[in-house]
């Protein structure tokens, strides 16, 4: 892992200017914190507070729900299949105040129950807010929507093979483009595949090529025979290539 975290480095500097570029201009102890320490809950506590403004706006890490909410719905139906009465449970790891969950919460046909969680209580509680204000209305009535500021690499409170559908957009990325975050996204893969269903799907969204993601995938996980992983290309964005890496679970960490 190490040898690859020059790159993963190099690739967030060139990500920074497009993804907040105002930063780049006027907080640059900021930039320099989020290069470095983004698997700190202090770096993250601090990028929501000094981004609040009056006009709420979703900050979405690579993309937004919209750019690949035609590839997340159809899980959400496989993950309801064969009992109609159950909610699907789906988990959001490290959901800043993107709006994916929000927008499966909203535009999923079966009842589900998104639980969207970070580390970062400025950030749930920016989320809840915002929720409360817009009265978001779910397609299917039963559906529920639970925001929970915890660790993503311990998800204690959730029960074994629980979860039907875990999402990771960008977390992963994040603390392994860190100085000290390579051992807790390694942790949190092997949290996230002990809470996911044996039917169940983890997604990762990554920048990061397959050549170099799925080897660290493989080896994380537990190596063969525990997760099977596949890679899906979702286009481009801005001028970056970006990949759903997806695990499916064959045994517990």
């Amino acid at each position: 892992m190490a040898a690859l975290l020059p790159s993963r480095l190099t690739r967030f500097r060139a990500a920074s200017r497009l993804c907040f570029p105002h930063l780049c201009r006027h907080h640059s102890s900021l930039t320099h914190e989020l290069i470095h320490n983004m698997d700190k809950k202090e770096t993250w506590d601090r990028f929501y507070t000094e981004n609040r403004s009056q006009s709420f706006r979703h900050f979405d890490w690579f993309f937004s729900y919209r750019a690949v909410s035609g590839f997340l719905l159809p899980f959400l139906s496989a993950g309801g299949s064969g009992d109609a009465s159950r909610l699907v449970q789906v988990l959001d790891l490290g959901c800043g105040t993107s709006d994916i969950g929000l927008g499966l919460f909203r535009d999923s046909p079966v009842p589900v129950q998104v639980h969207c969680a970070d580390i970062s209580p400025v950030a749930i509680a920016t989320m809840q807010r915002q929720v409360s204000e817009c009265r978001l209305e779910p397609r299917n009535s039963r559906s529920e929507l639970r925001f929970l500021e915890l660790d993503c690499s311990d998800l204690s409170g959730f029960d074994s093979h629980s979860v039907d559908l875990v999402l990771d957009k960008g977390t992963t990325d994040a603390l392994l483009r860190s100085r000290d975050g390579g051992e807790r996204a390694s942790r949190m893969l092997c949290e996230a595949l002990q809470v996911l269903r044996r039917s169940g799907s983890f997604l990762q969204f990554s920048d990061e090529d397959p050549d170099a993601r799925i080897p660290w995938l493989e080896s994380e996980s537990g190596g063969a025979g525990r997760a099977s992983v596949s890679v899906q290309g979702l286009g481009t964005h801005r001028g970056v290539c970006y990949y759903s890496y997806i695990l499916t679970h064959r045994g517990v960490c």
